[in-house]
């Protein structure tokens, strides 16, 4: 199985630059400084022949941000075969109503979402008319809900493991797909899934800043969490701004990295780890 993913945003809830805010970081010229709010698309090609995928790409989408339609536009996709959110707060989710162009170019067939019972009752409050399959509008696109809890679950013939982490006093998913796990919005990750995140070889995982934060892990936290699970590559991401791309890559093992928006890597079929490059000539567009 092949997994490779798309950092869409890698900035903390305010994004980066924050409005108002004048400092080195949000005045910046370094397109990497420039942080949309977090979320990845990952896309998994299982080997040919299989009996769930016959070598076929599937393409998840781990949440949905305020900037979405954006953050779609510069990846250039409209499709995606299910979204997987990590929690319910807004900078997570208050994208989806423009999931109705990917609604529409998949011929109006309803949306799978993945999500924690809590995290699926909280979408449904705010946009029930998501859910509701008896309400005709169509410029709303209609969702295929999914509830998970601490087993692996299939999507379009893909397994995905639920991690439970911990976000100040809420519980977060983060979702392993073969040798890759994504893992924001943390400031702790209990024994268990410690465990359940050995044998990563691809690790995303959050790093908020410098210092400690009672609902984020810091920049030393996660590079300790790193270490203790031997991964072979980290990227950083949920990021503020607090944290200059080049000067943190200059202190950073060569293992890891500062993630960045548009930055892209895979895990081969062979479990080698490929860094595929960025789209950073696409930060210019202007939509």
């Amino acid at each position: 199985m092949r997994v490779e993913f798309e950092f869409l945003g890698t900035g903390t809830s305010y994004g980066v630059p924050s409005i108002g805010c004048h400092c080195a970081v949000c005045t910046s010229d370094d397109p990497r400084n420039r942080r949309l709010r977090s979320s990845v698309l990952v896309r998994v090609t299982k080997k040919p022949g299989s009996p769930t995928a016959d070598g076929q790409t599937k393409s998840f989408l781990v949440d949905c941000t305020p900037d979405f339609r954006f953050q779609a536009l510069r990846a250039d996709f409209c499709s995606v075969d299910a979204v997987l959110f990590t929690h319910e707060h807004a900078d997570h989710t208050q994208g989806i109503d423009d999931l109705r162009a990917i609604y529409w170019h998949n011929g109006r067939k309803d949306i799978p979402i993945y999500a924690y019972p809590e995290c699926m009752d909280a979408l449904r409050r705010r946009f029930g008319y998501m859910f509701d399959k008896e309400d005709e509008y169509k410029g709303a696109a209609k969702l295929e809900e999914h509830i998970f809890e601490h087993d692996a679950f299939k999507a379009e013939g893909i397994e995905i493991l639920p991690v439970p982490l911990v976000h100040g006093g809420m519980r977060v998913a983060a979702f392993r797909i073969g040798e890759l796990a994504y893992t924001t919005d943390t400031n702790r990750i209990p024994a268990a899934s410690i465990e359940a995140l050995r044998g990563v070889r691809l690790l995303v995982i959050d790093a908020l800043r410098r210092a400690p934060h009672p609902t984020h892990l810091s920049l030393p936290e996660a590079l300790d969490i790193c270490e203790e699970l031997g991964v072979e590559r980290a990227c950083f991401t949920h990021i503020n701004h607090d944290l200059d791309h080049a000067e943190v890559s200059r202190e950073l093992p060569d293992w890891a990295e500062l993630g960045y928006d548009t930055l892209r890597y895979s895990v081969e079929r062979g479990g080698e780890v490929v860094r595929l490059g960025d789209r950073l000539d696409s930060q210019r567009m202007v939509v």
